[in-house]
């Protein structure tokens, strides 16, 4: 029988957690841990295990639940820089109806922790949930917030995945070693982002248009907003290998609901998954290109070529536009003004 938690890389503490919980799962889970450590993997692995559970075709379930695909596993994922009092009616509300094809029914919350509005519409149903209802939460941090959710469910820690077990996951998948060696620096701790980049032979070029602004940057405006164009551009292309796995992901879907005549199947769903996946890899390049640049600037302060002040002023700006880009600001705005402002 297929092992859903099989391929999971440095949590190792966080699955044996799982594993021993499926047999008899608490109420709620809150998955706590960095951005890109799996925790969103791990959860629908582990929804697929529950799932499974005294079904007829547990390897059914298994393949619905892992795709995000299941009728029973409802994904809540926000539209906007936080979770919204709407949505928070909405779990409610799906908390209380009965599954559909399980025994049960698992509903995967994400990014609680951008929730402080609308996390107490939440807490009532997290402390009186129906007998069939399962709860999978996840946050990079549990702030003041959210610690009242926090007390009510069962909390597992996800570690960062460190470069060296990316550069050994992506070598063993058959990467060349130079060039998972970048995408490990790349892919910020996320496995899912670099094997997307290891499929992706243009990477190495946004890479290195990121580590080489310092020949095309003077301070000027329209320097800048020249290498903010460029960048994006890069940017537009780089959808291309999520565009054509997501197209696959159609066709089998389309294959599969006319042979099986599958529930759960919509491609409305599969529609809405896609956009959010693009709207995070936009953001994952982005965030591709702030560790580049600041590899680019700390090397230059080490070798001598940037004075080490106005390196680490650079370096600051850099971390700080990397953290508007995550409250999703204007990229173009904050790109030129980044690029106007660099001392490289």
């Amino acid at each position: 029988m297929t092992d859903s938690f099989e391929g999971i890389i440095g949590q190792t503490s966080a699955v044996s957690t799982l594993r021993n919980a499926v047999s008899a799962p608490l109420p709620a889970y809150l998955f706590v841990g960095p951005a890109g450590c799996g925790a969103r993997t791990a959860a629908t692995r582990f929804a697929a295990e529950l799932l499974a559970v005294g079904s007829q075709d547990p390897e059914r379930h298994k393949r619905l639940a892992i795709a995000e695909e299941h009728p029973d596993f409802i994904l809540f994922e926000r539209n906007g820089p936080a979770l919204s009092v709407d949505q928070a009616k909405e779990i409610v509300r799906v908390a209380t109806t009965s599954p559909y094809e399980s025994n049960k029914k698992v509903i995967f919350v994400e990014d609680v922790h951008l929730a402080p509005s609308s996390a107490p519409m939440i807490l009532k149903v997290l402390e009186e949930p129906p007998p069939t209802t399962l709860f999978i939460l996840t946050a990079e941090e549990i702030p003041v917030g959210i610690t009242t959710i926090a007390s009510r469910c069962a909390t597992v820690e996800f570690d960062a995945i460190s470069p060296e077990e990316l550069f050994e996951q992506l070598v063993g998948s058959g990467t060349e070693q130079e060039t998972a060696s970048m995408i490990a620096a790349a892919a910020n701790g996320s496995i899912d982002r670099a094997m997307l980049l290891a499929s992706d032979e243009t990477a190495i070029d946004r890479w290195n248009a990121w580590t080489e602004l310092h020949s095309v940057l003077d301070g000027s405006g329209s320097a800048a907003a020249k290498a903010a164009d460029r960048i994006l551009v890069m940017i537009d292309a780089a959808t291309a290998p999520l565009q054509n796995r997501q197209e696959q992901e159609s066709q089998d879907l389309d294959e599969r609901a006319e042979r099986f005549g599958e529930r759960g199947l919509g491609r409305r769903s599969l529609e809405d998954r896609h956009k959010r996946e693009l709207r995070r890899l936009r953001t994952d390049e982005l965030l591709m290109g702030m560790t580049a640049l600041g590899n680019a600037v700390s090397k230059g302060i080490m070798n001598g070529s940037i004075d080490s002040l106005s390196g680490a002023k650079s370096l600051a700006l850099v971390t700080s536009v990397a953290q508007d880009l995550r409250r999703n600001g204007n990229e173009r705005l904050l790109m030129q003004r980044l690029f106007a402002n660099l001392k490289i």
